[in-house]
């Protein structure tokens, strides 16, 4: 306990000289032939991997839906909006398409919570969404949790309070799972990470999957070009030859509005927590400590004066999996498109809402119809201005694959209002 003490005494959160920062350089889809990459032969080399079952998919699935006010594990949320089906589900989805497309049942992983591990598995069990023998639940670490004045939070029956160590905390968690044995029996070498708050990742990825291999990357990263100075999203920088991200709460606010001389935002790449890890790098951050990180957070715990359980603002600590990224060889940044595969869900009110994220789902299936067949789209939003309408992973995930299997229907819907595809 004096361990985690002196770590709030000291904050213990190194972050280097702000003078020593540059923006890093993100390798763009565009820029691939001036960098002397063939897109081709990255797509062969993502496919081929995809092909020999050398990727396993990697969750961060321990957090409630709380902030969304939902009493439950967010997995468990429904998302799209026609079927209203779970994240989960929609996970589940993407990988089953996977499965068609290469004919093998990819290794799934799902790290909980002590709040989320039991809804998870049952909810797993009741509706089979995946096959279990490629389904591995895992629960995460837990801190200790303290008051504002940093004294140890107690449960009612005198326990110390104690939280989910962050996403970070997965690396360890992955080892005392014994999963990491099972990733190098399988011969896996690549952890598809992604949070569990994102419908629209893309899983199937095999030209980031093929970049991130022949680059040698042992962490790559999908990011997002930052709209305005004030996004809360975590950005990267460039420290000597050390690629590190930086949480929003933790960046200088000078440093969060720096342009540069053409107007664009000096650090403008910003997390989406869409990451490739080789099983090396998991492995070797399973030995490491990373740094802690403190954080308010509303706590439930014993209130000896009122002889109750109260809920009271308190100090919580937690690992952040990019503290591991200065020790990265060789990371890479792949940019992609905000409004394609990036709408997380995280808060009840603002961004990142319920709302917006079903309305990006809807935007960019209206974005796949308008390029597959213009004039049947026009004809239908002339009907209704504002269809609601949803396409399961099962019949496409990519505007390529959906202009596809578009193409292969026998007959297209009557009406597009309410329409699954």
């Amino acid at each position: 306990m004096k361990h985690f003490l002196s770590l709030l005494n000291t904050n213990n959160q190194s972050l280097p000289t702000t003078s020593d920062w540059q923006s890093p350089s993100c390798l763009l889809k565009a820029d691939l032939p001036e960098s002397g990459l063939d897109s081709n032969d990255l797509y062969t080399l993502g496919e081929r991997t995809f092909q020999n079952g050398e990727v396993a998919f990697l969750t961060v699935a321990g957090g409630l839906g709380t902030r969304i006010g939902f009493d439950g594990p967010k997995g468990l949320f429904p998302v799209t909006p026609v079927m209203g089906k779970v994240l989960f589900q929609v996970f589940a989805e993407k990988l089953r398409a996977l499965k068609r497309r290469y004919g093998r049942t990819f290794h799934w992983l799902i790290m909980t919570g002590k709040e989320t591990d039991k809804a998870t598995r049952e909810a797993f069990r009741k509706h089979a969404w995946y096959d279990e023998a490629y389904l591995h639940i895992f629960k995460q670490g837990t801190l200790p949790a303290f008051s504002t004045d940093k004294q140890p939070l107690l449960n009612e029956d005198g326990s110390i309070v104690c939280l989910p160590d962050g996403h970070g905390g997965v690396f360890k968690a992955l080892k005392q799972a014994d999963l990491l044995s099972l990733l190098e029996t399988k011969g896996i070498q690549t952890l598809s990470y992604f949070q569990v708050d994102n419908p629209l990742v893309r899983l199937d990825d095999a030209l980031f999957l093929g970049a991130h291999l022949h680059q040698k990357s042992e962490f790559s990263t999908k990011v997002v070009a930052k709209v305005h100075p004030e996004e809360r999203v975590g950005l990267f920088v460039q420290d000597g030859d050390r690629l590190r991200l930086v949480e929003y709460s933790e960046f200088p606010p000078s440093l969060q509005s720096a342009r540069n001389k053409d107007g664009s935002l000096k650090y403008r790449w910003g997390n989406t927590a869409i990451h490739l890890l080789s099983t090396d790098f998991v492995q070797a951050c399973a030995n490491r400590e990373l740094p802690y990180h403190v954080c308010r957070k509303k706590i439930k715990a014993w209130d000896p004066i009122s002889k109750t359980v109260q809920t009271i603002e308190g100090l919580k600590l937690e690992h952040f999996i990019f503290d591991a990224l200065p020790q990265a060889n060789n990371p890479l940044l792949w940019e992609v498109a905000h409004e394609e595969e990036f709408s997380p869900v995280k808060n009840a009110t603002g961004n990142d809402t319920p709302e917006t994220c079903r309305r990006d789902q809807i935007n960019r299936w209206l974005r796949w119809l308008k390029a597959a067949d213009p004039t049947w789209l026009k004809e239908q939003l002339k009907e209704n201005p504002e269809p609601t309408v949803e396409i399961s992973p099962l019949f496409a995930d990519n505007k390529d694959d959906f202009l596809s299997a578009w193409k292969r229907l026998p007959e297209k819907p009557k009406t597009l209002d309410g329409c699954c595809l």
